[in-house]
């Protein structure tokens, strides 16, 4: 893995060049990857609703 160092302390017009950037690239990824990220969202209710169908926790408390 690579660690990726960025600067931290920015003037109030990198700043908002930064923040301009990424409202950007969220628009691109969105009209690129969209529909995409829309369908593993619907997954992953599923997944956590199978995952619990199949467990063999038992919840009963001995009395």
């Amino acid at each position: 893995m690579e660690i990726l160092r960025i600067t931290t302390h920015w003037t109030p017009e990198e700043a908002d060049c930064v923040y301009q950037f990424l409202d950007e690239l969220k628009e691109a990824i969105w009209e690129h990857y969209g529909e995409d990220i829309l369908d593993m969202y619907k997954t992953i209710p599923d997944e956590q609703q199978a995952g619990h169908e199949e467990s063999d926790f038992n919840d009963e408390i001995p009395f």
